[in-house]
């Protein structure tokens, strides 16, 4: 357990503890966590020894600390987060692959009009006017909570560049690298951008930022992990289902 599975798909969610620990959960018999396929369960301490690329990044981080849950970029695979920051550290991610994306298809103005946050079915709207000044139109008037308020203030309202032909080949190399070729709206504006006269000039796309990540998210929720063994932080954590749902206009050279 002091390793890593060399295929992406075993490690989606990584539980690190220590030997005592797991030697606790087998005795009282909350082994399902142990054995799932796509859960690995990381011995503290650990090595840098024969360290995968994964795990090389997993300790420089200082992740690697006993009773952590880490969380699989959907984006990188060998990229983990706590599970704590996940959901807004994912989606923030998302929302600059978006944005270098939109450079590459030759963009001059990429600006974000609409944040929506849905939380457990509760939908919280932030209208942007002309990309600068944020408020509530839904869900009471303020920020859900102090991660949503971060994440507003981090993602880039406007970007603005002097535009260019488009570089359709690169642009669908980052989707693929970035494992995004399933985001329908990112890939219809990749073959509209491919299309040849009539040039696209300008367009309003509508991105959920968390679909991806939310898939590894799941992956650890329906765990039944020891509340002994971990946190009751990240056991909130991942009984909350929260989206980010990103409204932008695109422009294109004329």
């Amino acid at each position: 357990m002091s390793s890593l599975p060399n295929h992406p798909g075993e490690r989606r969610g990584i539980v690190v503890l220590d030997q005592h620990e797991i030697d606790n959960c087998s005795r009282r018999g909350d082994t399902e966590f142990l054995t799932d396929n796509e859960v690995h369960v990381l011995c503290y301490p650990v090595t840098e020894e024969n360290a995968s690329d994964a795990l090389q990044n997993i300790l420089a981080s200082g992740l690697a600390r006993p009773g952590t849950i880490l969380i699989q970029s959907p984006f990188d695979h060998n990229e983990y987060v706590d599970a704590a920051e996940a959901s807004q550290y994912f989606a923030l991610a998302k929302h600059t692959i978006l944005s270098n994306f939109c450079q590459l298809l030759g963009a001059t103005r990429v600006s974000v009009t609409q944040m929506d946050v849905v939380t457990n079915g509760k939908v919280q709207t932030i209208k942007l006017e002309a990309g600068v000044e944020a408020y509530a139109a839904k869900g009471g008037g303020e920020f859900e909570n102090e991660m949503t308020e971060k994440l507003s203030s981090q993602i880039s309202l406007v970007d603005e560049y002097t535009g260019s032909d488009a570089d359709t080949d690169s642009a669908e190399v980052l989707l693929r690298s970035c494992h995004l070729m399933g985001d329908s709206n990112m890939k219809s504006l990749l073959q509209a951008r491919k299309a040849v006269g009539n040039p696209l000039t300008r367009r309003t796309i509508q991105v959920n930022l968390s679909t991806e990540a939310n898939k590894n998210l799941k992956v650890v929720g329906r765990l039944e992990i020891p509340t002994a063994t971990v946190s009751a932080e990240y056991k909130s954590t991942l009984e909350q289902t929260t989206e980010y749902k990103l409204t932008l206009e695109v422009l294109f050279p004329g």
